[in-house]
């Protein structure tokens, strides 16, 4: 690549312990317990952000609910004074090492809606947002996502909503807000509109423009979003996810599609941006994104990746975890080992390859489970193809028990 990108994931990770959005229940709501949730979801964020800068990661969206109820009218607590340093201590994170942060109201939190208590409520809620990333002390490059909203059968008025209610926002929420377009109702076409007579940033998910496009053409959709972006707005930010092919309307496919995204990254043509992943799989396709942009991968990340992946592509062929085992050893792009990887994860199941892998996982834990346990591991492995998922799940709960970490640290119990 001769331009560069940041890549990043949403909210949790799944292949590491941490997370920031532990909650309680709305009647359970006390200070004690508040204080003793948030103390826990905001050191979890300085590890994931450590974790990340670690594996080469610079973008990474905090989960909405890192502040239990923090719009709720029942929270009066003043948990950015209380939580001040720990919050600046991951802002300095943050800002030493040129990580963007951003952050993604729900789907409640409507801005243009005709009911002006939905209303109120969303803007409670978006100051909330803005309230979390000024306690960072980041700069406005890092920013809050959202939708237009509904329609509510008449869109323009709608439209004219959204822009009136805007108006209503602080001054640091106003400059935080982006908006992106979404798979029904809002194409980027009107998105940008709204933005540019707003003059704030426009965000691109081509996910949601293939299932509800406009008439512009892919190099004037992107020429257009780039100029609503500001210097102090940072580079331009765009969403990238693959479809699940599984599921209907916009889910998000497990993983990236290596392919996929290296063509799409062709197509912006040079231009500069970061690019927000939205896949299930969240921080294991920001690596395989971030290393197959990499012409150089250091020979120790590819083993590392190598080690993750070997029983998920050996469940499906042995012959192709011999045919990926050569191309890591090889001098072969990342890019192109990855591309071999999805593949072989997207072929069907082979009851043989399956068992083999599923006794070759066992082999690790044999020695040290019950005769129970022994028992109930051979009985699923008689019909293999019926008990796949049960066979995997018990060997994740007896990897955990007997602290078989090489298995625990891989993705076969992921894929």
């Amino acid at each position: 690549m001769t331009f560069k990108i940041r890549v990043g994931y949403a909210c949790t990770p799944i292949s590491i312990t941490y997370k920031t959005s532990r909650s309680f229940m709305l009647k359970n709501f006390n200070e004690k317990i508040f204080n003793e949730c948030v103390s826990s979801n905001i050191a979890d964020l300085e590890s994931i952000l450590k974790w990340n800068i670690k594996n080469d990661i610079y973008m990474f969206r905090i989960s909405s609910d890192i502040i239990p109820f923090a719009s709720h009218p029942v929270n009066d607590i003043k948990w950015w004074d209380s939580f001040g340093s720990e919050l600046k201590e991951c802002g300095q994170i943050i800002k030493d090492n040129n990580i963007r942060v951003s952050m993604h109201p729900g789907q409640y939190t409507v801005l243009n809606s005709p009911n002006n208590e939905v209303v109120v409520k969303s803007i409670a809620d978006l100051e909330y947002h803005c309230r979390f990333l000024d306690s960072l002390g980041v700069d406005y490059s890092n920013k809050i996502i959202l939708h237009v909203g509904g329609v509510y059968g008449d869109k323009t008025n709608a439209m004219e909503n959204f822009k009136s209610n805007f108006n209503r926002l602080s001054t640091s929420a106003k400059k935080r807000l982006v908006v992106e377009n979404d798979e029904r109702s809002y194409t980027i076409e009107e998105v940008l509109s709204i933005c540019k007579q707003l003059n704030i940033p426009a965000v691109f998910d081509n996910l949601h423009h293939k299932l509800n496009p406009c008439n512009l053409e892919l190099e004037e959709i992107i020429k257009q979003v780039k100029s609503t972006w500001k210097a102090e707005d940072g580079h331009m930010k765009l969403h990238y996810s693959d479809k699940d092919m599984e599921k209907r309307g916009g889910a998000h496919s497990k993983f990236v599609i290596t392919k996929n995204f290296l063509d799409y990254i062709e197509s912006l043509k040079g231009v500069e941006t970061d690019i927000m992943l939205e896949v299930k799989d969240k921080e294991i396709s920001a690596l395989k994104c971030v290393y197959a942009l990499n012409d150089k991968t250091k020979v120790s990340r590819r083993t590392e990746q190598w080690a993750k992946y070997k029983y998920s592509v050996m469940e499906k062929n042995y012959s192709y975890y011999k045919k990926c085992s050569s191309l890591i050893n090889s001098d072969v792009p990342m890019a192109t080992v990855y591309t071999y990887i999805d593949q072989c994860l997207n072929q069907p199941f082979e009851e043989g390859s399956f068992i083999n892998t599923a006794e070759h996982v066992y082999g690790y834990v044999k020695d040290k489970v019950t005769a129970k346990e022994k028992e109930n591991y051979k009985q699923l492995l008689m019909n293999a193809e019926e008990n796949r998922i049960k066979i995997k799940a018990l060997l994740q709960k007896l990897c955990k028990k007997y602290k078989a970490d090489f298995i625990n640290d891989s993705y076969y119990f992921i894929y």
